[in-house]
């Protein structure tokens, strides 16, 4: 059920192979080699965070199509260094897991090269072979004064069998007393208690002792090296270095399943938090990113997103945590940490995880809840954000992670009832509908429990999670115990912060920030366009422009380069309006509808799907209409008041023309009075741009050229008159 680790499904084929191929090209009938084993590097101290990634990358290969993978060799001294792990528990579930391999077909081999105790030894014994280093050690289980208990001591002595319990048990009971004897034809080191006097067990009915002298041993609990753990059965033969053990084993191909990385491991805690939408995906990016440039390799992700979201980018922050898992250029390991609520959308971000992890606590009502979709399925019709859409990508994205997607299918459908199924016949277990089991023609599969009943959608708190085996739990809060789940200390992860970059680009993405940054670039747009050649008013505009496109960039994913492309375009419309088409037309409406349809757009993260989306876009098209307006208004009152203004008109050149004391222009009484002044001549007594001011006798008429820029003092005539329209050009 999880996630497999990083690069492991695509394994090399050998060189000798690779060469062949490339010189001859392959055979029309054969296949690759298929792989026959791998070493498995098992970190100290051993944690279940690490057994699980173990077990997940292991079969995830074994199970890969057309592997065939025969034996594990699971090294447990990473860099030849010492191994003792405390925990009885996490050893004792990787023992399991051992054993389970060798039942199923697979031989699992211990290598030591390195001094290896505590409870480290179990999992070391339930192997079937044991290959040994010079100068490794193996033994001294139990801790100072914390001997082992009964069910401990009989899960060892079960592991190592007949034919080791006896050497196996003096790594724990200093009063073992070793013996010769028989054993189905073989030579074996036995406990004397076990085969004479009152505790005689029936188990050992087979055994007959040779010599009852006890062989000299160790006065307290032994620690054997190589040679004695050779004489005595419990390590098979002596190899120093992986290379020599792949060999005597043939194994074909030496792929290294290591949870920790052989550089060590340096981590690093990202926080999830807010709304799932596109500026989360860059932010998170943006932070990863820069983790991988520092050389981090282990990932903390505490989830703590509010309900709601774009599900878009919920998928692809999905695919982007897993691609990362699964980089072979860059071992890296995922966890994902729920201390709380974790609603709807949420659950991409941990599926995308290799593993996760849930707060539990004492209090069943306080667990940690994944994967609450109830505000979605059960919102009105009008405000759905298409949970068919949320449903299809979430089953997804749990095939890839080793999820049933029959529980996904529980996230959004009421109806449906999911019970644990167990098969009388081959003990077998799994998740089933209740559809299903009651389909069966031959009735193997019952019901065990009943994970979903019907009327009711899954909501997959902690201890749930933990019984599907989907997350790991802790009894706090605090990321801290997370950390010590894989052995990682909280003093050594770095809490990875949004950049200054982000913030800034957050900030600038307020609705007040953003429309304040729209008006000043509409009103300098306006100033420059009235009045080119002032520079000051169209850096502002710029400047203002760029930072608001720029902080939508992260929100609006395909959107903001439409919206930047509409935006443009609408002021080359209007700009083709004021210089070559004077007037009010087409153009110019067209161009203002543009400019507003991008500043719309850029703020938008998806394209609206439904009536709550539509409101919002109407809601916006208001804020922007009413935001360009009041920029009209405030360009209006700077152009009118700026030149009065001390110091300030020093930013506006002003030609002798245009100064504010030349007298308004005489009003035209109408349409006759303009026809009459058609085939005058008269002067132009401001810079036509096309439009401006010329003087017809002792009357100021405003005129436009037929497009071109006519200097001050220029004879120009009337050449035509539409309404109170006055065109003119150079005489």
């Amino acid at each position: 059920m999880q996630v497999p680790s990083s690069g492991l499904l695509s394994l090399a084929l050998p060189s000798a192979a690779l060469v062949a191929v490339l010189l001859v090209g392959p055979a029309p009938a054969q296949e690759a080699p298929q792989a026959d084993g791998m070493f498995v590097t098992v970190p100290n101290p051993i944690t279940e965070g690490a057994i699980n990634q173990i077990r997940s990358a292991v079969d995830g290969i074994r199970n890969a199509p057309r592997q065939n993978i025969k034996k594990v060799v699971f090294d447990f001294n990473p860099d030849g260094k010492d191994a003792a792990t405390e925990s009885y528990g996490t050893c004792a579930d990787l023992a399991e897991y051992i054993r389970s391999l060798a039942q199923n077909g697979i031989t699992p081999i211990a290598f030591v090269h390195g001094k290896t105790t505590r409870h480290t030894v179990l999992p070391v014994i339930a192997c079937e072979d044991l290959v040994m280093a010079s100068g490794s050690q193996i033994g001294e289980v139990p801790s100072p004064n914390r001997p082992l208990i009964d069910i401990q001591v009989q899960h060892y002595q079960k592991l190592a069998g007949i034919q080791r319990a006896g050497a196996v048990s003096k790594m724990f009971d200093k009063d073992v007393r070793l013996v010769k004897a028989k054993f189905r034809g073989a030579d074996i080191f036995v406990d004397l208690r076990k085969v004479v006097g009152p505790n005689k067990e029936k188990d050992y009915a087979e055994v007959v002792v040779i010599d009852r002298n006890p062989i000299q041993m160790s006065p307290g609990v032994e620690l054997y090296d190589v040679e004695r753990a050779r004489k005595f059965g419990i390590c098979k033969l002596q190899r120093d270095t992986r290379a020599e053990v792949a060999e005597w084993y043939q194994i074909s191909v030496r792929d290294d399943i290591n949870p920790f990385p052989a550089e060590g491991i340096k981590a690093c805690r990202v926080l999830l938090e807010g709304t799932i939408d596109s500026a989360m995906l860059e932010r998170i990016r943006h932070q990863v990113e820069t983790a991988k440039a520092r050389k981090e390799n282990f990932f903390f992700f505490v989830i703590e997103t509010a309900g709601g979201g774009d599900p878009g980018p919920a998928r692809d922050l999905a695919d982007y945590l897993m691609a990362l898992s699964k980089d072979p250029n860059y071992r890296a390991r995922t966890i994902a940490f729920v201390p709380g609520n974790a609603p709807d959308l949420a659950i991409f971000l941990a599926f995308g995880c290799q593993q996760i992890v849930m707060y539990k606590g004492s209090d069943p009502s306080g667990e940690a809840v994944l994967g609450d979709f109830e505000a979605i399925v059960n919102a009105p019709p009008a405000q759905r954000r298409n949970p068919e859409f949320i449903q299809r990508n979430l089953e997804e994205v749990a095939e890839k992670a080793g999820h049933s997607k029959l529980l996904v299918r529980g996230l959004f459908d009421k109806n449906l009832e999911i019970v644990q199924a167990r098969n009388n016949k081959t003990g077998d277990r799994q998740l089933m509908s209740g559809a299903e089991l009651q389909a069966q023609p031959d009735k193997a599969w019952v019901s065990e429990s009943v994970i979903k009943p019907k009327g009711v959608l899954l909501k997959l708190n902690a201890s749930k999670a933990k019984n599907l085996k989907i997350a790991l739990t802790v009894d706090n809060k605090d990321v801290s115990e997370v950390y010590a789940l894989y052995g990682v200390e909280a003093k050594d992860v770095r809490e990875a912060e949004p950049g200054w970059l982000d913030e800034l680009a957050t900030f600038l993405r307020r609705p007040a920030v953003s429309i304040l940054l729209v008006i000043i670039g509409i009103a300098g747009l306006i100033l420059e366009l009235k009045a080119p050649g002032l520079v000051v008013p169209g850096v502002i505009a710029a400047v203002c422009f760029v930072l608001f496109f720029w902080s939508q960039t992260q929100l609006g994913g395909h959107l903001i380069y439409l919206a930047i492309m509409l935006f443009l375009l609408g002021l080359a419309l209007v700009g083709i309006e004021i210089f070559l088409i004077p007037g009010f037309g087409v153009t110019g409406v067209s161009g203002i509808l543009l400019v507003l349809a991008g500043l719309v757009l850029a703020g938008l993260d998806r394209a609206p799907e439904s009536t709550s989306d539509w409101v919002d876009l109407i809601g916006r098209l208001l804020r922007y209409g009413l935001t360009m307006a009041g920029a009209g208004v405030l360009a209006f009152l700077l152009s009118r008041y700026l030149p009065k203004i001390p110091y300030a008109n020093r930013l506006m050149l002003v030609p002798p023309e245009d100064k504010p004391e030349v007298d308004e222009p005489s009003p035209l009484p109408g349409v006759e009075a303009a026809v009459s002044l058609l085939g005058q001549v008269g002067t132009a007594t401001s810079m036509l741009r096309p439009a401006g001011l010329a003087r017809f006798g002792d009357r100021y008429v405003d005129v436009v050229t037929e497009g071109d820029f006519v200097e001050p003092g220029t004879p120009v005539q009337v050449v035509e008159v539409e309404g109170t329209r006055i065109v003119v050009k150079k005489v």
